[in-house]
């Protein structure tokens, strides 16, 4: 079971230990998910504030899910098909 971490603070602290960092987007919110030896931590927050933590991740890697508008979904298709065309 992931362990709940309720402030930007538990956030920085645990980032030291932690491998890897997931980041899960919604329309509502965004789920960092950071991966330590021992424990798989969530931190929910907003955008801007997930936007400030993930700058502060140096030596962890992070991996992107989800979109946050439907521009961001529809982006990649527009350019496979103009790739195809060419």
């Amino acid at each position: 079971m992931p362990r709940l971490i309720t402030s930007a603070e538990q956030f920085e602290q645990l980032k030291s230990k932690a491998s890897e960092c997931r980041v899960v987007r919604s329309d509502k919110a965004v789920k960092l998910k950071l991966r330590t030896p021992k424990f798989l931590y969530t931190y929910l927050t907003n955008q801007d504030e997930a936007e400030d933590l993930i700058k502060g991740l140096k030596d962890v890697e992070v991996i992107e899910f989800g979109a946050t508008k439907k521009e961001d979904k529809e982006g990649p298709k527009k350019k496979e098909k103009s790739e195809q065309s060419s």
